[in-house]
């Protein structure tokens, strides 16, 4: 039965160090707000601050398997195997990457672009952003998944192991429930994403529409793109609210 232990521990810690790519991941979503841009930054603070606390969640539940591990070698006078840095590092990274779209003509003035990145943000990283939330969302719940057949397949031949199948569940369920938060974050941030894209267009279509003598029929079709600006901001503030309350 020690050596099924002691096989059962490396694997609850195989699934600790993967943590590493959750943490990397979810400092680069949160590390630049200016991504958003001066004009929608304003958006995303709520979930900027519903993230601190998921970091929290995160650290808690990879210290509760560290302590368990630790504990199940420590049970068993078993010494812990070194940690393998070529091990570590091949474990896959999280953050999407940035796939740049096709800039229109106008962006392509970089004094331009720079005004147009400051003031309405970047969509085609707020879309990788969002990717890599998902990128979390499903790493946590394979995760969740994998220590639930440990559980399943390792423990049942233990005699006493009751104790550590509770707190072992406790990780479990707080895991599954760190995946839909991250998942919740995903559609947050695409949400915003088509904010921030709509913006940018909107921004542009009105440099181009002053930048010449400006008709009675270019300010009512442009009154008109802010309306519909308007409507959209006002559903993409529904739906965060709607995500971060529920």
């Amino acid at each position: 039965m020690t050596g099924q232990i002691v096989r059962h521990a490396g694997r609850v810690e195989a699934v600790r160090l993967r943590f590493a790519a959750v943490h990397e991941a979810s400092a680069v979503v949160v590390g630049d707000e200016t991504v958003y841009g001066r004009l929608c930054r304003w958006i995303i603070h709520p979930v900027l601050e519903k993230h601190a606390r998921q970091d929290e969640l995160v650290a808690y539940v990879e210290e509760n398997l560290r302590l368990i591990v630790a504990s199940l070698y420590d049970l068993y006078g078993v010494r812990a195997p070194a940690q393998d840095p070529v091990r570590e590092a091949a474990l896959p990274s999280l953050v999407a990457p940035v796939e740049e779209t096709t800039t229109a003509a106008l962006e392509r003035i970089a004094p331009l672009r720079a005004v147009l990145d400051d003031l309405t943000g970047l969509p085609d990283v707020i879309a990788a952003h969002a990717e890599t939330w998902y990128n979390i969302a499903a790493e946590q719940q394979d995760m969740a998944d994998e220590l639930e057949d440990f559980l399943a397949l390792d423990v049942p031949e233990w005699t006493g192991a009751d104790e550590h199948v509770r707190l072992m569940s406790h990780n479990v369920e707080a895991l599954r429930g760190l995946s839909s938060v991250s998942a919740a974050f995903g559609e947050i941030t695409e949400s915003v994403g088509v904010l921030v894209a709509q913006t940018r267009r909107l921004v542009r279509e009105l440099v181009v529409g002053l930048a010449v003598a400006p008709t009675d029929a270019t300010l009512w079709w442009l009154a008109c793109r802010i309306a519909v600006y308007g409507v959209a901001l006002n559903t993409t503030l529904d739906h965060i609210r709607a995500r971060l309350d529920g």
